[in-house]
């Protein structure tokens, strides 16, 4: 275009060539206009392709707040930036630009509460300050104009935006069309990397699970199952506290809170918080694991805890297996006493132990009297009903702090040890004796009670386990004979 009109197209009215030069200078205002609009979307679209650059490289979500609130404020040449964090346990304040830390009050991470009425479901809310909602304790001097921007991940709402101007130039069209980008932009760089953190707590707690798992799967010992699975169950989900309750012969569940394992369970109501879980395994149903303080049903955290109770009932299964195996192995099938292998196990241990510590073990065999007759006048039955009788008075009177074992037929062994003095070994001979002084009353049957018994200690036989079993062995051996010697001067 020239400034020259040629000659032949010029009006002769000067009104109206007037007229055309002005529409000319407006046409070239509106084109600067355009082009200068066209350069700063271009210049803030380059500069926002840089900032979302930066805000993608970053892992944590206030830096990108932080990095972000300087930025946008840049963009769009304002006073203040601050952005707000939607977090589970509420809204926190987590950028700000313009307004110095040490000026932030206590109370800065609280909206407007007529926010989300003023927005009614927009991304972005313009307008001059009186229109447009603030924090109460923003200082509102030289405040102009003001923008908020949602942040948004689909329906999740991650948070807010809100830049401030002092000037007089307001957000207009294309500013809340841009903020619109911008916030569409960081909350995809928020989301991102929330998921970014998510995949690698979900891995950590996968490679914990695995090798928490492994660690459960190799345990056999029953009490070291319950305590690792309340352990895991506490520290994982995480729950406040766990009660795993057996079905069976296991009365005392066991129970663990805030990660310490308790030795009896916590008499604790149930309450909302409060879930019981089956632990089902084999079509089997082998106890409960409840847990207080549980997470809300149908989360992440309560798929994992309903992972961990199938887990724990598999391994608790296979705990109680082991369990019954070793008390066959271990146990004499009609007494439940101790059998000749656990014994001589004890025994050997018990030795040594002494023979370190310069203490003294002490074996007492026991042996019935007359038992053949008894099998042979009542049967097998009243003769096992006698035998599992003793066994439990024999273990009455020698105590838990001493093995009662049964090595086979009418043949009964204690182990006492450790001792510090050999008279302790005879003083529960002596009680074992009295013990059976009085007669069994079996299914209206009186049968009198007796037993020959034979003491020996280290001290005589010496650290040898075997020795010290054969040396108690022939003591009763001894003593059986002598009464018999007794009985037979006694008869007329």
């Amino acid at each position: 275009m020239t400034d020259t009109i040629p000659a032949d197209v010029v009006p002769a009215d000067s009104a109206e060539l007037a007229r055309l030069q002005e529409e000319v200078r407006q046409l070239r205002t509106q084109i600067a206009a355009s082009h200068a609009t066209s350069a700063r979307a271009l210049s803030r679209a380059t500069r926002l392709a840089q900032v979302v650059s930066v805000l993608g490289q970053l892992a944590d979500v206030d830096d990108i707040f932080a990095r972000a609130a300087g930025e946008v404020a840049e963009l769009f040449n304002a006073d203040v930036a601050l952005f707000w964090l939607v977090t589970d346990h509420g809204v926190e304040l987590s950028g700000c630009w313009g307004i110095p830390a040490h000026d932030l009050p206590a109370n800065a991470a609280e909206l407007p509460p007529d926010l989300a009425a003023t927005r009614r479901g927009e991304t972005v809310t313009a307008g001059p300050a009186g229109q447009v909602p603030l924090p109460a304790w923003l200082n509102r001097d030289g405040v102009q104009h003001a923008a908020w921007a949602r942040l948004a991940s689909g329906a999740e709402n991650l948070g807010y935006m809100l830049l401030i101007r002092h000037s007089e130039s307001p957000f207009d069209a294309a500013d809340s069309l841009e903020l619109r980008a911008v916030a569409s932009r960081v909350a995809l760089a928020v989301d991102n990397t929330r998921l970014q953190r998510r995949t690698r707590m979900q891995l950590e707690r996968l490679r914990r699970l695995h090798d928490l798992t492994s660690n459960l799967v190799g345990m056999l010992d029953l009490d070291e199952v319950l305590h690792a699975v309340a352990r895991m169950t506490i520290a994982e989900v995480p729950v406040d506290d766990v009660t795993i309750a057996l079905h069976g012969d296991h009365p005392e569940p066991i129970s663990a809170s805030a990660g310490k394992v308790l030795p009896s369970a916590a008499d604790q109501a149930d309450g909302p918080d409060t879930t019981a879980l089956r632990l089902h395994a084999g079509g089997r149903e082998v106890g409960t694991l409840t847990v207080h303080g549980a997470p809300p049903a149908g989360g992440e955290a309560d798929a994992l805890l309903r992972h961990l109770a199938d887990l724990a009932a598999l391994v608790i299964s296979k705990a109680l297996l082991f369990q019954r195996v070793r008390e066959q192995a271990e146990h004499d099938t009609l007494t439940r006493l101790a059998n000749r292998a656990l014994f001589m196990e004890r025994l050997e241990q018990a030795v040594v132990d002494a023979e370190r510590t310069g203490g003294t073990v002490g074996v007492i065999f026991a042996d019935l009297d007359k038992f053949k007759a008894v099998n042979d006048t009542y049967g097998h039955d009243v003769g096992d009903a006698l035998l599992v009788a003793m066994a439990a008075r024999l273990s009455a009177a020698a105590g838990p702090a001493h093995l009662v074992a049964r090595l086979g037929g009418d043949e009964f062994v204690v182990l006492c040890a450790p001792l510090t003095d050999p008279a302790e070994a005879r003083a529960v001979a002596d009680r074992l004796g009295r013990v059976l002084e009085a007669p069994f009353e079996l299914g209206g049957t009186r049968l009198p009670a007796g037993a020959s018994f034979g003491l020996a200690t280290t001290g005589e036989a010496g650290y040898d386990p075997e020795a010290l079993l054969r040396a108690a062995d022939e003591a009763m051996y001894t003593a059986k004979a002598a009464a018999r010697t007794a009985a037979n001067r006694a008869e007329p």
